[in-house]
């Protein structure tokens, strides 16, 4: 299982299987299933996150801290290096909790 987060699509992804998605089941406004061709599930998406779930960007990865930054993935693993940026390390990732990136850049800023 793996879950993205689109900030500027305001939507998150949890992909399920790598199968091949064949349709897409609108369940709600806020939902869209994607089935495989035997009608399994292949992944969720779930629109307008920011609206009912906030304590869903709590956890990023690399990949999304990069999206919320505007900045590369590159950029942010020289700064985890560097120790510039607040980070935890599970495995071999790297995950970012948001409010410690918001606090990161409130004290970065420049009177």
């Amino acid at each position: 299982m793996k879950i993205s987060f689109d900030r500027k699509a305001d939507a998150s992804y949890i992909k399920l299987s790598n199968k091949k998605i064949s349709k897409t089941v609108p369940v709600s406004d806020y939902c869209n299933v994607d089935l495989d061709s035997e009608g399994k599930v292949v992944g969720i998406e779930l629109l307008f996150i920011s609206q009912y779930m906030d304590d869903f960007r709590l956890w990023l990865d690399i990949t999304n801290t990069a999206q919320y930054l505007d900045k590369s993935p590159v950029t942010l693993r020289r700064w985890v290096q560097e120790k510039k940026i607040p980070y935890y390390k599970l495995g071999k990732e790297y995950l970012f909790i948001k409010e410690d990136l918001d606090e990161y850049i409130r004290k970065q800023r420049r009177s």
